[in-house]
């Protein structure tokens, strides 16, 4: 019997086109239809592959996401892990980053996103698997999205479809100045011996940056098939093209052994079905999210330069697509370039510039100075984490008020929160 998707109508004509039923596109579907639930059955996501499928990524949710969950109604009922405790290691010393409450439920995103689509599609949205897409044009009429199984026409679409978007590519252009790699592996491991496990905790290494690599390595407690594994993987924000993809893709790897040498990854750079690389385009403020009856999200936008953590930019990306395409579909004409707007000088946009800075200086010359400074103050990196986080809403505040507060609790000792 064929999966009920595979036994719809393939969909010729759409009001809102999502490409891509990950995270940012599922959550801007989400959004939309719980806003207006009279869109149901006229928001379409088509996907390449198809739920749930294997997705290389860490599986952090910050409690940014956590917070979009239970504004959309939604229970994370996937098995997870949660992380009480972190740990930053740098050239200069080690950082303690707990907060003293969750920092991170680390999830299996073919779990997850096939969560997400689980709901999106009791909401009312239509999600077309198995379907590539080879490329989009549009007019001032509409849009028409090619596809391996047909063309789709659709009033607007939203490119949610990866760091490799083809939707960037066909709308916007192919620019690849921003974008990031990651290698990662899982590693099965005993959870009475795994400090990780013992110690509810996550790792940082960003020893890394002084061997070349602009990022850090990481160590992730999380279940697979109901058995403990840590999720290992290596960030490098700025690969060197003269290196080669072969070159890089071996520092990285030296790099990574050399963060974690009490773990197996000797063979990593010899049977090469033991790791998965990926690329990661971060935020860069010079590029537009937005073209015509064409809006990007998600990876396809571009996420956090600093760490490469891309589910709360996702679901934040969502919402403001969400009501973008709300108020285009309700007559607003300018509501698409609004969008653009609210991505480079929102909340979203404001964060994502704050933490290039980060990247810039952390991974640049001077990064002995700032690990330096980053390990002067407990409060301070309280303060950092809450921020990075999105704990009680504390990156949707105003700059002056986050300042008073960083006063207050380094200079007078106030509590943080």
């Amino acid at each position: 019997m064929l999966p009920v998707e595979a036994s719809m109508e393939f969909p010729r004509k759409c009001d809102v086109l999502i490409a891509g039923a990950g995270p940012a596109g599922l959550a801007t579907a989400l959004y939309l239809l719980k806003a207006h639930p009279e869109m149901a059955g006229r928001v379409v996501a088509i996907d390449k592959a198809a739920h749930p499928r294997f997705k290389t990524c860490a599986g952090g949710l910050i409690p940014k996401t956590m917070l979009a969950l239970d504004e959309l109604g939604i229970t994370l009922d996937v098995p997870a892990v949660d992380v009480m405790r972190g740990a930053a290691r740098t050239e200069v010393g080690d950082v303690d980053l707990t907060r003293g409450d969750t920092l991170c439920t680390v999830i299996r995103r073919d779990q997850f996103d096939a969560m997400l689509a689980h709901k999106a599609r009791a909401a009312g949205l239509q999600i077309v698997e198995r379907c590539r897409i080879a490329g989009a044009a549009q007019d001032p009429s509409g849009v028409r999205v090619a596809t391996d199984r047909g063309a789709i026409a659709a009033s607007v679409v939203i490119g949610a479809d990866g760091s490799g978007s083809r939707i960037r590519r066909s709308i916007f252009g192919d620019g690849k100045e921003n974008l990031g790699r990651a290698l990662m592996r899982d590693i099965a491991v005993n959870p009475e011996a795994a400090r990780e496990f013992i110690e509810h905790r996550y790792v940082f290494d960003f020893r890394c940056v002084g061997g070349g690599i602009k990022g850090y390595s990481w160590s992730f407690p999380c279940l697979i098939d109901g058995q403990p594994h840590l999720n290992v993987g290596i960030y490098d924000q700025l690969p060197r093209e003269d290196h080669g993809i072969a070159g890089e893709q071996s520092l990285m790897l030296s790099e990574l052994r050399r963060a974690f040498p009490e773990l197996p990854l000797d063979d990593l750079g010899h049977r090469s079905m033991n790791w998965h690389a990926f690329p990661i385009r971060w935020f860069d403020e010079s590029d537009r999210y937005a073209q015509g009856r064409v809006i990007l999200a998600g990876d396809a936008a571009g996420v956090d330069p600093l760490m490469g953590e891309g589910i709360s930019c996702a679901f934040e990306h969502g919402k403001l697509a969400a009501e973008a395409v709300a108020k285009f579909s309700a007559g607003d004409n300018m509501a698409l370039n609004q969008y653009d707007r609210a991505l480079h000088r929102g909340t979203v946009g404001r964060k994502l510039k704050i933490l290039s800075f980060a990247a810039r200086n952390f991974y640049g010359r001077r990064h002995r100075a700032f690990f330096r400074i980053a390990r002067m103050s407990r409060r301070a990196r309280e303060i950092g984490v809450d921020w990075y986080n999105g704990a009680a809403h504390f990156d949707e505040l105003p700059p002056s008020a986050l300042v008073a507060k960083w006063m207050r609790a380094v200079l007078f000792r106030a509590p943080v929160r």
